[in-house]
């Protein structure tokens, strides 16, 4: 058995996925630009950040690690959801925090650049034109950690969700998880940083849930093409996002 078959059946899924997404996510981004109205304004700019989460959450478990017989593979439960929803929490309660700090000293405009910068890097990257690796964990979920019950299947969620276990080297790692953690640090309000959050946690499940296992010890990673779709999705969302933000458009309804 070779992996043509399952990638090319995974690169389809991820496809009909990504082009999903790249609806909304043009339907959402029209609808922010143009919206003369506050609340219209607002549901699409929640609705940006849950289709930046998503992608960038795709991006992340798309990619699977070879067979192993000393670790067990990562199947998505109910449990295992739970955890990573409380992971993807977590992490955007320190990442909110840290960035409320942040924003106190460090200029809007700087933090703008600094992640739209990134956010071209990150692009580039995924579209093979820039090739080095990004800091990731390629160890898989610990043997210790039992998946026969709820609390080893919440923590195996939990470090997915956290990504503290990516279980594919840096060169292999998508670069949206970064990037989608560099805009909750610094541009991100606190308040919506769950909601990207909540998008990364639907992505992962989704993804890991529909992925099939690697085969013959080879790693199982989608097209190009769509890894480069995903992040065009997660950093026009993101960018969108900023601009209405930044605009002053989303405020309070009357």
């Amino acid at each position: 058995m070779t992996t043509a078959a399952p990638r090319a059946a995974w690169s389809r899924r991820l496809l009909t996925a990504g082009l999903v997404l790249a609806v909304v996510c043009a339907f959402a981004a029209t609808t922010a630009l143009v919206a003369q109205r506050n609340l219209a304004t607002a549901a699409s700019t929640l609705l940006l950040a849950l289709v930046a989460g998503a992608s960038a959450g795709a991006s992340s478990a798309a990619v699977v690690g070879p067979p192993s017989t000393t670790t067990p593979a990562v199947a998505m439960t109910r449990w295992t959801a739970v955890g990573v929803l409380l992971g993807v929490a977590f992490a955007a309660a320190v990442l909110g925090g840290v960035g409320a700090l942040l924003r106190l000293v460090l200029p809007g405009m700087v933090a703008q650049v600094v992640v739209g910068a990134a956010a071209l890097v990150v692009v580039l990257r995924e579209a093979g034109v820039l090739r080095f690796p990004l800091p990731a964990n390629p160890m898989r979920i610990p043997a210790d950690v039992p998946d026969d019950d709820e609390w080893g299947e919440a923590r195996t969620g939990f470090a997915l969700g956290t990504g503290m276990r990516s279980g594919v080297p840096g060169g292999l790692a998508s670069g949206l998880p970064h990037l989608v953690a560099l805009a909750l640090a610094l541009t991100v309000p606190f308040g919506m940083a769950f909601v990207v959050a909540a998008g990364f946690g639907i992505g992962v499940v989704a993804t890991v849930a529909a992925r099939p296992e690697a085969v013959d010890g080879r790693w199982l990673a989608p097209a190009a093409g769509v890894r480069l779709l995903l992040a065009l999705e997660c950093a026009v969302a993101l960018a969108v996002s900023m601009t209405v933000t930044v605009a002053g458009h989303v405020t309070p309804g009357p």
